[in-house]
């Protein structure tokens, strides 16, 4: 059975290691929501107890920026906008040798949650120019730490200076300092990203919302008591302090909410109830009283809030119009970038075609996946994975050309349809086993001889495919590129005895190309070399 943990639990020494968001283990696990960042060596003017009982690095910049939202809202300055597109750069980060990345579909279902989540909010969030891929020990496991921070710097300056970035790692902090805890994520102010441990990616959390919503200058409802929760032994009940942590205690009335707190009316007076409230989220039910007798009533689905396991969580109004605000502001205005991205909802569901799910390739080192065209879908995400090792394409076409599987092995294999604005669409997974013979044997019966002329080429160069054959038949054929991605398909006809096939590569980009022959009777499989 779960424990509850009562307030007095949990003690001050044991908050002071706490980042926004961690996870304490009892038994089966209480999930807590907590943030901040350490990173002291690059970022000046935060303070230590920025750090360790709070969101972000730096509170003053923090309050200062929701301030001047507020006050822009009543200055009439945030014009909301029909459509509003906020532009995603998810840095999917695996250690130096490749392995362990959060799996791109999790990615997908994350995104699918983010725009339900923030639909009250008119903001619809979309990938900015696909996904950018980071092998790195030290990001992978120490986000936090100085050389980390500077491989970031450079992978935001790079690929995502116009983008909300989001670096997903297997920690989200290189030592939490916690017993039996885990930091799950944290904003940075300064450096203005998050980061988000990957198992919170696609499992239905919403530690991503929370710290989106940080990002757009929210604060914490509960903010001046993340360093100490009320406890009726400290603080009393009724509660008679007018401060805590320097930060006025907000009350039932409103008379005071401009304020204190978290400087929002619309959302009720927290003490930070939800620091230890059962994770199936129960009805909060403990009657704490403000200094004038009210009786408190968080507001428990609250995305900012602390409570966990509550159903339908949502952002009031008044933090509508505030995340509205802030990406409206200059702050923001690198993200406001007028690209309208394809939303495009995909209804329809692709089917997988070849190889027919748990078969056996021809051969290993050069397999065609090929799969159903489906209506809206800009993408396909192809994913093969054997144990640790994977291997991810993205192509336009429904069809891609694999050609460094290993022999004798399975592998899983799924295509996922997508657009930069809609991720929701369903995946299909297969199976499929490879042989251990190569492309370089074995021609189908009817080729007596296969040859490429000249090869390699030079660009601007063509090249031909020369081809004895014992009978004529139709065939098509296929150039890839080593990603996989096809540059040139065209129907051809073989005929009886010997066949020149001209390839047309006068637009070929220097690299390896792998050529496709399909037939009724085989395929025919060969690489073209193109030089500079």
């Amino acid at each position: 059975m779960d424990k509850t943990y009562t307030l007095r639990d949990l003690n001050v020494e044991t908050l002071n290691s706490y980042f926004c968001i961690f996870k304490v283990h009892d038994m089966r696990a209480l999930f807590l929501l907590i943030s901040g960042l350490l990173m002291p060596l690059l970022v000046a003017a935060q303070t230590t107890s920025d750090i360790q009982y709070h969101c972000v690095e730096d509170q003053d910049l923090q309050i200062k920026r929701l301030l001047e939202n507020k006050q822009a809202i009543k200055d009439g300055l945030a014009i909301p906008r029909e459509e509003i597109y906020v532009p995603l750069k998810f840095h999917l980060v695996a250690d130096s040798d490749g392995f362990g990345r959060v799996g791109l579909d999790d990615v997908f279902d994350q995104l699918c949650a983010l725009n339900e989540e923030f639909i009250d909010t008119d903001l619809r969030f979309y990938i900015d120019d696909g996904f950018n891929f980071i092998d790195s020990d030290q990001v992978f496991s120490g986000p936090d730490q100085g050389i980390a921070v500077a491989e970031m710097i450079r992978a935001v300056r790079d690929v995502g200076s116009e983008s909300v970035n989001i670096f997903i790692t297997e920690r989200a902090r290189a030592s939490s300092g916690i017993e039996n805890g885990t930091v799950l994520g944290f904003y940075a102010n300064a450096n203005d990203w998050m980061v988000v441990r990957q198992n919170q990616i696609g499992n239905n959390e919403n530690t991503l919302a929370h710290e989106i919503g940080h990002y757009f200058s929210l604060m914490h409802p509960h903010f001046g008591w993340d360093r100490e929760p009320w406890d009726a032994n400290v603080h009393g009940n009724p509660v008679l302090i007018t401060r805590t942590d320097g930060v006025r205690v907000e009350l039932v009335d409103g008379s005071n909410c401009d304020e204190s707190g978290d400087f929002i009316c619309d959302t009720p007076p927290d003490y930070n109830f939800g620091f230890g409230w059962n994770q199936s989220c129960p009805t909060f039910n403990l009657d704490v009283m403000d200094r004038n007798g009210d009786t408190i009533r968080p507001m428990q689905n609250n995305f900012m809030s602390y409570f966990l396991g509550c159903v339908d969580y949502t952002f009031t109004p008044e933090q509508n119009e505030l995340i509205m605000a802030d990406f409206m502001s200059s702050r923001r205005r690198a993200i406001r970038t007028g690209f309208v991205p394809n939303t495009a909802e995909i209804e329809n569901t692709l089917e997988l075609v070849s190889p027919e799910n748990n078969t056996t390739t021809e051969f290993f080192d050069g397999v065609e996946l090929t799969w159903t065209p489906v209506e809206n879908a800009s993408q396909y995400a192809v994913v093969l994975r054997s144990g640790p090792d994977e291997i991810i394409r993205f192509v336009d076409q429904p069809n891609v050309f694999i050609t460094e599987l290993k022999p004798d092995e399975i592998y899983t294999w799924s295509v996922t349809p997508f657009n930069d604005g809609f991720t929701c669409a369903e995946r299909k997974t297969n199976i499929l086993r490879t042989n251990n013979i190569t492309t370089s044997t074995e021609d189908p019966a009817f080729a007596e001889t296969v040859t490429v002329q000249p090869n390699p080429i030079r660009n601007g160069e063509n090249s031909s495919i020369i081809v004895e054959s014992t009978k004529s038949l139709q065939a098509t054929l296929s150039i890839y590129g080593l990603d996989g991605k096809i540059v040139l398909s065209d129907k051809v006809a073989i005929q009886s005895g010997k066949n020149q096939i001209n390839l047309r590569t006068n637009e070929f980009e220097s690299g390896v190309f792998i050529l496709s022959l399909s037939t009724s009777e085989g395929n025919i499989t060969r690489r073209l070399i193109v030089s500079n």
